[in-house]
């Protein structure tokens, strides 16, 4: 008997995770932050590595490789405080250019050192099973090993941007079989994904958290005076002559374009500014893409790091009539590439070249939690106004109240990997009433009063409410889509109140059968196949995991209702 080919994938920057693969499939994914309670948790992913490890059924002596992705990743501690390097201008980049170039390459190789023998004090692994790929490599490879496989002799276009990783923001890759030929790549210095992290902490949000905040604020403002607005954004990049790359548009770097943000920026408002970097992002990105494809003939295009995390960009690039299939990698940011590092080595170490094991049909890949830690959350209640119940068909009971127009957390089945609740850490109700969102917010999510939530659709409904007409079925929130006006009155709450848009959740019964069946029944007592759905967590932590977290939030909140598989949990 051939024993299983298991590889640890681990991603130790921001948002840091690990991931299990097994003979090509991905078997546990866990985002450490889900562990820790620390949003977007920094660092080497101790406990998400136990965690995978223990989900997958395995020790650390059944380990293949592991492997690092990025070749270079900063310490902990510089990754935690920005403003040191985020708020500086073209001086300190003229300064900066002095240092010498020796002081990276020492760096470099006391970093990798580091990584090395953290791990294998850690697990005991031996150092010759430790391998490291490159940061936009893995990008990719998560995006490409992922997607719904064609034909093994089909190329597919393959695009990275983010915001700089080994020294690159950006790449453009030929992608056949198991080998990636690289045309392009886009310098640090003309990062795009820099630009619209610095205009979020310009606005007073979090960079590498609240970009989706901007994102969702774009479409209040003025369309005209946000685009004379970009034009301080058109100032710093541009599109390369050959179409495959941004530039720089003069000799600022974007490292260092905080000042000219701020400069040009002054007493503009703050929804412009919002609006003006939302219009740069789309028009460059689009003018990208279309030039890729252009230039390869390729037509089929797979998407990965943070910039493709812009599910208002990529809509409009999944309209543009050069593409005719669009996969973003869920959730495209740096918590995948312990997936794509962890695909990579697989596939060039056997090289087997079908995808089907690696292709994503669902992301629950965190843990799921029996009757017995479900008894121990609910025993800590005490009595506390809470009256539980035991019920044998628990998602039944969610149904009666959601027809009632309560809201309901839900806890059931595995974690699902990633920044979006996909329906088992999620909290629920019915979208046709905008009113809900005002609830939402009061009582748990105390959103900004502009961000959207978003729906989770039968998939067998999914033409009552969005147009797909080129059949990307988007099951993981990658996408925006204008919602259809005849269906709209039922997922309202569901959509952004200003451009109508949606970013919806394809429910399918082989993803989720549990969650499905909760939507159908939903559809027989209302009629409508969508519910809204948003992520189980108070603002600024992370999503519940454990039935005790979910215990933890619901107390600590001004929710009424949790479903666990065995017990219903209603405040009194």
């Amino acid at each position: 008997m051939i024993e299983p080919v298991h590889i640890l994938g681990i991603h130790d920057g921001h948002n840091c995770g690990a991931t299990i693969t097994r003979d090509g499939a991905v078997v546990a994914s866990v985002s450490e932050e889900r562990l820790s309670r620390r949003k977007n948790e920094v660092g080497y992913p101790r406990r998400a590595i136990e965690d995978c490890l223990a989900i997958a059924g395995i020790d650390a002596g059944d380990l293949a490789e592991v492997t690092y992705a990025s070749l270079f990743m900063h310490r902990q501690e510089y990754l935690t405080d920005l403003e040191p390097w985020y708020l500086v201008g073209l001086a300190d980049q003229r300064k900066a250019a002095e240092k010498p170039k020796d002081y990276e390459k020492a760096i470099f190789k006391i970093r990798k050192q580091e990584r090395i023998d953290e791990v294998c004090d850690h697990l005991g692994v031996a150092a010759e099973k430790v391998t490291f790929v490159e940061h936009h490599l893995a990008h990719l490879t998560a995006a490409y090993y992922t997607a719904p496989a064609g034909p093994a002799d089909q190329p597919v276009l393959g695009l990275t941007c983010d915001g700089a990783g080994d020294g690159i923001a950006g790449s453009v890759t030929v992608c056949r079989g198991n080998d990636f030929e690289r045309l392009a790549t886009i310098d640090r210095h003309a990062s795009l994904g820099k630009i619209y992290s610095r205009v979020t902490m310009l606005l007073g949000m979090k960079p590498w958290e609240h970009e989706y905040k901007v994102m969702g604020l774009a479409p209040y403002a003025d369309p005209e005076r946000a685009d004379r607005a970009a034009d301080a954004l058109r100032s710093l990049i541009r599109l390369s002559d050959d179409g495959l790359s941004f530039v720089q548009a003069g000799e600022l770097s974007t490292n260092y374009c905080y000042e000219h943000l701020e400069k040009s920026f002054a007493r503009v408002r703050f929804d412009t500014v919002s609006l003006a970097a939302q219009t740069f992002t789309e028009e460059l990105l689009v003018d990208w893409v279309r030039a890729c494809v252009k230039r390869t003939g390729i037509a089929d295009i797979v998407c990965g790091g943070g910039v493709f995390m812009n599910v208002k960009a990529n809509m409009l690039i999944a309209a543009l009539p050069e593409v005719r299939s669009l996969y973003v990698m869920p959730t495209a940011g740096d918590e995948s590439l312990s997936i794509g590092a962890a695909l990579y080595r697989f596939y060039q170490t056997t090289g087997r070249t079908d995808r089907e094991e690696s292709t994503l049909t669902h992301l629950y890949f965190g843990d799921a939690y029996g009757r017995a830690a479900e008894q121990a959350a609910v025993e800590k209640l005490n009595g506390g106004g809470v009256t539980v119940t035991e019920t044998n068909d628990i998602d039944r009971n969610i149904v009666d109240l959601l027809a009632g127009g309560r809201i309901v957390a839900r806890c059931r089945g595995r974690m699902e990997w990633g920044a979006r609740a996909l329906g088992n850490r999620s909290l629920l109700a019915s979208a046709d009433d905008p009113r809900v969102t005002e609830r939402l917010n009061r009582s748990i999510k105390q959103r900004d009063f502009w961000m959207p939530f978003a729906p989770s659709i039968l998939a067998e409904e999914a033409a009552r409410y969005i147009d797909d007409p080129k059949g990307l079925r988007p099951r993981f929130m990658t996408l925006a889509y204008p919602a259809r006006a005849e269906g709209y009155n039922d997922l309202a709450a569901a959509s952004h109140p200003r451009d109508r848009t949606v970013r919806p959740q394809l429910v399918t019964p082989d993803a989720n059968p549990g969650y499905h069946r909760l939507l159908q029944l939903f559809e027989q007592r209302t009629g409508r196949g969508v519910v809204l759905n948003t992520s189980f967590n108070l603002h600024g932590e992370p999503i519940a995991y454990t039935p005790e977290d979910a215990v933890d939030v619901f107390l600590r909140s001004g929710l009424d209702h949790l479903a666990l598989d065995n017990f219903l949990l209603s405040k009194t």
